[in-house]
């Protein structure tokens, strides 16, 4: 599973790092980084985080494969 956030769309509400804490992190300038960008198949956790990031993301910056 691979996972990525569109910077020029993303809005800086903080929810991914907040609610996927295991794959998202504010980074200096305030925006999320992604702390782990190819998540293995059985990593359930970090997959569920990372999809929930995505649905909750209100700018519709994550994208998760």
């Amino acid at each position: 599973m691979k996972v990525r956030i569109d910077l020029s769309r993303c809005q800086g509400h903080g929810r991914c790092y907040e609610m996927a804490s295991a794959v998202f992190d504010c980074g200096p300038d305030g925006k999320p980084v992604v702390l782990v960008p190819d998540i293995d198949d059985d990593d359930v956790e970090r997959k569920m985080q990372a999809s929930s990031a995505e649905m909750m993301c209100p700018a519709g910056a994550i994208t998760v494969e």
